[in-house]
């Protein structure tokens, strides 16, 4: 029986005869494709992901960007919006375990405002630690803020007759005569007096990688490996039937 040294040592003297120099030339030329093509895969997923930057700060009409009855899309989201109308006086309703965005806990006011086209719009008009408090200055007609979407009502606690969510659907049947809704929400910059401001920042953009193109890469690096393992295991099969002929009676 051959030990792993001679037969490493009969594998080396015929991997280094001309034919399977050249086979190993072959498969290292084609490996060298294959992880080309990996790369270029690599890249592709690379280029993909470039997030078109939109400018969410400098504040547009809401009207431009967005429509009643329509949802929050992502270029939507978190934009400063700026909307003209008046707030509904008998339409402000008061959220309450509401975070300011420092971690205090509290109550939001929520507004009616009807824009001057006839539609209505959620407004976050401030925060304050007191759930007696009440919304003042409401004959401001320029409003400016952060447009967001509206949350799911299920965190309400209605049978106790509380409210803690943002729901635009919620909030709809509270509104004596809402018309044509925005399916988000404003965020005050600037609170009404007496509350204080709701700290809403900058949206995120999430960069996601392109898996597929990922995928694909991984595949050629792998197909590069077996060019070079086929090459390996084509001299040693070489090598096992030149022991068997040997061994030959």
């Amino acid at each position: 029986m051959s030990t792993p040294a001679s037969f490493w040592s009969r594998f080396w003297s015929r991997a280094f005869t001309p034919r399977w120099i050249a086979a190993l030339v072959l498969a290292l030329a084609v490996a060298a494709s294959f992880a080309a093509l990996g790369q270029w895969q690599l890249d592709r997923s690379v280029e993909n992901v470039q997030v078109v930057e939109i400018d969410t700060e400098t504040a547009v009409p809401l009207e431009q960007i967005a429509e009643p009855g329509g949802g929050v899309t992502d270029a939507q989201q978190g934009r400063v919006v700026s909307v003209t109308g008046t707030l509904v006086p008998g339409d402000v309703v008061v959220l309450s375990g509401r975070d300011s965005g420092d971690g205090a806990r509290g109550f939001w006011l929520v507004g009616h405002l009807v824009t001057t086209e006839g539609s209505s719009l959620a407004v976050a008009l401030g925060w304050s630690s007191d759930a007696a408090v009440t919304a003042s200055d409401l004959e401001r007609t320029a409003w400016t803020g952060r447009y967001l979407p509206p949350e799911q009502p299920q965190s309400s606690d209605f049978e106790a007759g509380e409210r803690s969510a943002l729901s635009v659907a919620d909030l709809v049947n509270l509104w004596a005569d809402p018309g044509p809704v925005y399916g988000g929400y404003l965020v005050l910059a600037e609170p009404l007096p007496g509350l204080e401001p709701i700290r809403a920042d900058a949206p995120e953009r999430a960069v996601t990688l392109n898996w597929l193109n990922v995928f694909y890469a991984i595949e050629w690096v792998l197909f590069a490996g077996f060019a070079i393992y086929l090459w390996y295991r084509l001299v040693r099969d070489a090598v096992e039937r030149a022991e068997e002929q040997q061994a030959a009676p």
